[in-house]
């Protein structure tokens, strides 16, 4: 059995928020893959996390202007094959560390990695995130941004419609 030596790689990004009114709104942005996530990015060579994280929230989504809250610094962590679905993918292991940051604009100039973009409140977002761990990322976020525990999003089962006595 062949023993393969698993390529670990450090990336960066954020939790991105506005503030339209009393709303709070998420950025979400879909991969080509069809999933949602967070804007994030490789470190390169010299560079600080909290640096690429603002280099590469520009490079995705054209946004130069976030202010980073204080409190929030969130590590994951994950496998996964690359190229994905290919027969002689390998295992890679990816270390991310994600920033809390707010912007004030809502424009967005999505970058070719992506196809499309949405703002969304936290209980949609949580609804299309596919992944537990970034779920849990942006409850955490939720909870520093709003200052009160996040709600509980429970996907609700079928009404049942109970028959009547006579």
């Amino acid at each position: 059995m062949e023993n393969k030596k698993v390529k670990v790689e450090r990336s960066a990004g954020a939790v991105v928020f506005r503030k339209q009114g009393r709303r709070i709104l998420y950025l979400l942005l879909q991969h080509m893959r069809g999933h949602w996530a967070f804007p994030k990015g490789h470190i390169e060579e010299g560079e600080k996390p909290v640096e690429a994280a603002r280099r590469e929230i520009k490079e995705e989504t054209g946004i130069g202007r976030i202010r980073f809250l204080q409190g929030y610094k969130e590590n994951i962590r994950f496998r996964f094959q690359w190229p994905p679905k290919s027969l002689d993918a390998e295992s890679r292991l990816k270390f991310v560390v994600f920033y809390l940051g707010q912007v004030f604009t809502r424009d967005v100039v999505i970058s070719e990695e992506h196809k499309d973009f949405q703002w969304v409140p936290y209980e949609k977002a949580m609804k299309i995130l596919k992944h537990k761990n970034v779920r849990e990322l942006l409850t955490k976020a939720h909870e520093l941004v709003t200052k009160k525990p996040a709600p509980e999003i429970v996907r609700k089962p079928p009404i049942q419609h109970k028959k009547e006595s006579k």
